[in-house]
């Protein structure tokens, strides 16, 4: 028996959720499914950082996410052997994904959107009348349109053809106690002091069943393998005193997103990571809530017009926020990582101001274009002094 419905969304997760939720928003009348192929309250390994951006978009359609938190009011960057510590009361929370996206998906049935656990997409099949998914269970749906919201290894965008992605990242990460030389628990540490390493080590304070614990991880940009990546963790956690063989190491991969890469093709987009996330840090949860609420009206204006070719999903991911910080994260990702590291190293310590910048956006606070300005002042400022020094 087939099932016809407006929208299939492939993907449980934050960004199909707020796909939905921000969709029903402006489109009620439509029908709405969300096909999650585990079954809630499923296991998703993630650091869990989230900036306050992400929960005002959420507020705006007064949805409440009612999980435990740990508030946080500082960002601390450990690079060229010093610690630059910014604060900025209220400027996020971390999660344990396993609750943040259950109680996500809480909210959308609770707004009467159907959303499917326990229900996996095997394939789909476009014509001209629109898509025919076919699901693990044995249930069909007809839609004019699908939303890839499924992740690195998702069916939507390996299967409609899109290009692999060059830009991954292996990710390995544990939970311990606290040691003496922690940041405060309202604190979240970047750790790049390894500069020969692609990528960063992290504390993020946690909760485990209500205990207090840290979350560390070791975030390596293109797959260096398995082995790389837990000696990574592993020596990191060695140098603060702690065992790496009395934790349980998880591991997971990430995708970045890609000037020019498309992410839509005729009755098809992407959002979330499997359209890409911000490589340079692999922040990935506000971001795919940032992309549902650009797809929502986007995808109220299609079924409006009745027109499903998406030639301009990548155009109106860019013109939006979400592009603009995915393209200057990418810039980033490509200076840091490149031959001049060791002087971008020297700088940043001199330019605060880029520091609470970024971080403000993070906390979803509105960036003037004067501070932008003075930011970019004061780091090329920075480097043309770095290019005056004799060793340079």
């Amino acid at each position: 028996m087939t099932r016809n419905v407006d929208l299939v969304i492939v993907g449980g997760g934050p960004s199909g959720i707020s796909t939905a939720l921000h969709l029903q928003a402006i489109a009620p009348k439509l029908s709405i499914v969300v096909l999650e192929k585990a079954t809630y309250p499923r296991e998703k390994i993630c650091a869990g950082g989230i900036g306050a951006r992400a929960f005002r978009l959420l507020e705006k359609l007064r949805v409440e996410v009612d999980c435990p938190k740990v508030p946080l009011d500082a960002i601390a960057l450990r690079l060229g052997g010093e610690t630059i510590t910014t604060r900025s009361p209220g400027l996020g929370v971390v999660v344990r994904r396993v609750e943040f996206d259950h109680a996500l998906a809480r909210q959308a049935i609770a707004r009467g959107i159907e959303v499917r656990d326990g229900c996996g997409v095997t394939s789909f099949a476009i014509d001209d009348d629109g898509v025919r998914v076919l699901t693990d269970v044995g249930e069909t749906y007809a839609c004019k349109a699908i939303v890839g919201a499924d992740g690195v290894g998702g069916v939507v965008r390996r299967q409609a053809g899109f290009p692999q992605s060059e830009l991954r990242a292996q990710v390995v990460e544990l939970d311990t106690e606290a040691v003496a030389r922690d940041e405060p628990r309202d604190t979240v540490v970047f750790d790049f002091d390894d500069q020969n390493l692609h990528g960063y080590a992290w504390d993020f304070p946690t909760l485990v069943g209500g205990k207090p614990l840290v979350c560390r991880g070791a975030y390596v940009i293109r797959n260096l393998g398995h082995d790389d990546v837990r000696a990574r963790i592993d020596a990191y956690l060695t140098a603060r005193g702690l065992d790496p063989r009395s934790y349980r190491h998880k591991q997971y991969a990430e995708r970045g997103w890609e000037p020019g890469v498309e992410i839509a093709a005729p009755r098809v987009i992407l959002v979330g990571e499997a359209a890409g996330i911000d490589i340079a840090t692999g922040e990935g949860i506000g971001q795919a809530i940032e992309y549902g609420a650009v797809a929502g009206p986007y995808l109220a204006r299609a079924f409006e017009r009745q027109v499903f070719g998406f030639s301009d999903w990548r155009a109106t991911v860019e013109r939006h926020h979400l592009g603009w910080q995915l393209r200057i994260r990418h810039a980033c990702y490509r200076w840091f990582y490149g031959p001049r590291r060791q002087t971008v190293e020297r700088v940043m310590p001199q330019v605060p101001s880029m520091f609470r910048v970024a971080i403000e956006d993070f906390a979803g606070v509105p960036i003037s274009k004067l501070a932008l300005v003075r930011g970019a002042g004061q780091f090329l400022a920075a480097v043309a002094r770095e290019k005056m020094r004799p060793d340079d």
